[in-house]
């Protein structure tokens, strides 16, 4: 694994809140002090959060759509046009895990949507108990993109026609979309009363905006991204691979195409990039830069993580099979995307952060 060493910014944090930076004459001076922070906040909220939770909402509506066409007609074409959009809805859901703070961090969006694998036989019980309750505790684990991955593409259509439980399945099925929409339809709406408080929230304290969606950033991808995605299928700290932990198990060829478009997804949002796909405007990138942290080479610490996710983003291309298959028959590929994209932790977790003067709070749980 390569090692970059850092110069600028290995901060010390002290009761006044300032960094240490060999960049700096003043060693004393806080580098973020003078700058706006609020053009960022704006930024990420008008043109990436608020659009991509509409956007979230509307894909899951036209799932729920699809769904309830199969529902009323069986097909085996009704049932891949719905896996059709199922695909298309996972795919923009990684365009939005990563947004995990405010409405979404109170409705704890992230374990209702996609939290796996699936545990199918606790669903295949609710569907033959016919009871079933998606805000019970435990119950994360048969409900989201999960369970609607079996339910659509791991499960054959007599389930849905000739068998005993078949009313029940085609219920249930409905239900879980159901309550992604209902989570989605109260974030998207309590956005737009939230965005105020987001946006003149400009301090760098742990309840500020900046620190709580920072904390958030990293966290998605140390462990959500990094961990989960391949860490663990990996069996990155183990040693031992477990492709049954990949993402869409039940659609193995989608996992890589999940893990690129979420790590593309990361650098995009560093870089300001809106949901669009258009460069919108400030960002942590611009404002990392602003405060002129440097590696020991003198490039600036803000293009230095962009260049370290373009390496982990070629490095999951080299990936030539299913990551399920991957892990098992090409494993030291795989390794290689891994430790890529596990240089990056430091980059956000140790040099911007501190850069940013602000703290990590959550807690680690690395056991990928």
């Amino acid at each position: 694994m390569k090692r970059i060493v850092y110069t600028a910014v290995l901060a010390v944090l002290v009761v006044a809140g300032a960094v240490t930076s060999c960049k700096k004459s003043d060693d004393t001076a806080n580098p973020t002090s003078g700058l706006d922070r609020q053009p960022m906040l704006i930024n990420y909220a008008d043109n990436y959060v608020i659009p991509a939770y509409t956007d979230m909402l509307s894909k899951m509506q036209e799932l729920k759509s699809a769904i309830e066409s199969f529902n009323a007609n069986p097909t085996q074409e009704q049932l891949q046009s719905a896996s059709n959009v199922w695909r298309h809805a996972y795919a923009t859901w990684q365009k939005v895990d990563l947004l995990e703070f405010g409405p979404a961090y109170d409705e704890q969006l992230r374990s209702y949507m996609n939290t796996y694998p699936v545990t199918t036989p606790k669903l295949e019980n609710n569907i033959t108990s016919g009871v079933w309750d998606f805000e019970a505790f435990g119950s994360r684990d048969v409900q989201g993109f999960p369970a609607l991955d079996y339910l659509i593409n791991g499960t054959s259509l007599d389930k849905y026609t000739t068998d005993q439980y078949a009313n029940a399945r085609k219920l249930y099925l409905l239900e879980v979309v159901d309550k992604m929409i209902a989570k989605l339809t109260r974030i998207n709406e309590s956005w737009y009363a939230y965005k105020s408080t987001f946006i003149s929230s400009t301090g760098t304290d742990v309840n500020s905006s900046l620190s709580l969606m920072v904390n958030n950033f990293v966290l998605y991808y140390e462990r959500y991204l990094r961990g989960g995605k391949i860490g663990l299928p990996v069996g990155a700290m183990t040693g031992v691979a477990k492709p049954e932990l990949v993402e869409a198990y039940y659609s193995q060829e989608l996992s890589k195409n999940l893990l690129y478009a979420a790590l593309a997804t990361v650098k995009n949002y560093y870089q300001g990039v809106g949901y669009n796909g258009v460069q919108a405007g400030e960002s942590m990138q611009s404002y990392l830069r602003a405060i002129g942290t440097k590696d020991e080479s003198g490039t600036p610490m803000a293009d230095v993580i962009v260049k370290e996710l373009d390496e982990a983003l070629n490095a999951i291309t080299n990936i030539g099979t299913p990551i399920a298959d991957a892990v098992q028959n090409d494993r030291q590929t795989v390794l290689k995307a891994y430790e890529e994209i596990q240089d990056v932790v430091a980059l956000f977790k140790v040099d911007m952060v501190s850069a940013f003067s602000i703290s990590i709070t959550y807690t680690d749980n690395d056991g990928d």
